[in-house]
């Protein structure tokens, strides 16, 4: 099981509209973090310019391999490779263009 910290409020659509306070457990009791979501939280969010998830902790106990965020991967020399195959350099500009994959933009 995945957990993190709430460090800024949101209102999670994926949890039926649950509201996250700063100081939250996410997730709360009855749902699930997806590594995927959890990933695209603990970025920057290109709209709002703003982290929601921090200090996140993986149960050990659960099956690994749908734990691991796969992108961005460091590649050496401080770049990343994205999910589409594009090279970038830094990690957080890796971080935000992969949230910004996965969301569509």
């Amino acid at each position: 099981m995945m957990t993190a910290k709430v460090v800024n409020p949101f209102k999670e659509l994926q949890h039926n509209g649950h509201m996250y306070n700063a100081g939250d457990t996410y997730p709360t009791e009855g749902f699930v973090a997806k590594a995927e979501r959890v990933f695209f939280l603990t970025g920057v969010h290109p709209k709002y310019n703003k982290i929601y998830l921090a200090e996140v902790a993986i149960d050990e106990q659960e099956e690994s391999e749908e734990l691991v965020l796969e992108h961005p991967k460091h590649t050496g020399g401080g770049y990343y490779e994205l999910s589409n195959g594009d090279k970038v350099k830094g990690k957080d500009e890796a971080i935000k263009a992969e949230s910004a994959l996965k969301s569509g933009e």
